[in-house]
């Protein structure tokens, strides 16, 4: 593994660098950072090289100084891929992070070779109430941390997975042992970015081939949200998977990890 940082946008970018291959840039969530992708990066770097950072304002990254936008961030993606000298990628997103790859494809089409948009939406504004505002209000009156990652549970993992109180009380503990805590500021700078964000009328502006990945129980970003998503790009694939919450990728890291690879070498 090799790791940095990149200097670009007035943030300092950590990232790291895993396998050999297609280079692969996943991009994380809101609050997430490279550790996010515990579950995929050893299975994906057998087939391809597998480029992490930490968006601004999370993990090893800098913080930022006032708001930004989602196309700010995606100018952070393609500010890695430039300073690692890489001419094009395949781009993986989550939540927050598919958002940002939709803007990363619409600004550089060229860059990005296929697009995989896991637990997507496109535009904030179609939800008549935000999950944003709870978690928000939750980080800034939370000093502890101690009720964010239930609430997180709740709506990010399937009823399945709550039933199972070992894997539960697990993940809680994982979450309040972050190696690198968010500031409830940085949180809320993400967040604006977030429920700023509206792309849906830009998205048949996507050519590259693309796979829209969801759960069947994702409570934050539903099937009708991801077939929207989908339906509003040209050609792209649709493919729900079975027994995954808004967190499928560490629900069922396995079944998703193959999904994105098969997509990917075809």
């Amino acid at each position: 593994m090799r790791s940095g940082t990149i200097e670009a946008n007035g943030q300092k970018l950590y990232y790291e660098v895993q396998g050999q291959g297609e280079p692969l840039l996943v991009v994380s969530g809101l609050a997430g950072d490279i550790t996010s992708w515990g579950l995929q990066i050893e299975a994906w770097r057998e087939h391809f090289q597998v480029i992490a950072f930490d968006n601004r304002d999370a993990g090893r990254s800098s913080r930022a100084t006032g708001p930004y936008t989602i196309a700010e961030m995606a100018a952070d993606a393609n500010a890695v891929l430039d300073g690692l000298s890489i001419e094009s990628a395949h781009v993986l997103g989550a939540s927050m992070g598919s958002m940002i790859a939709q803007e990363l494809a619409l600004a550089h089409p060229g860059k990005v070779r296929k697009l995989v948009l896991v637990c997507t939406m496109a535009q904030m504004s179609r939800y008549a109430v935000s999950f944003v505002d709870p978690w928000r209000w939750i980080v800034n009156h939370d000093a502890a941390g101690e009720i964010l990652p239930a609430h997180i549970i709740t709506w990010c993992m399937t009823h399945s997975f709550q039933q199972d109180r070992e894997a539960v009380d697990t993940l809680v503990q994982q979450m309040l042992a972050a190696p690198y805590p968010q500031p409830p500021e940085a949180f809320g700078r993400q967040a604006d970015a977030l429920s700023n964000h509206d792309a849906l009328s830009r998205l048949a502006g996507i050519r590259q081939p693309t796979l829209v990945i969801v759960g069947d129980q994702d409570l934050l970003t539903p099937p009708w949200v991801a077939r929207e998503v989908a339906e509003a790009i040209p050609g792209a694939q649709l493919q729900v998977l079975e027994g995954g919450g808004h967190c499928l990728f560490w629900e069922i890291p396995d079944r998703f990890n193959q999904a994105v690879i098969d997509f990917l070498i075809s």
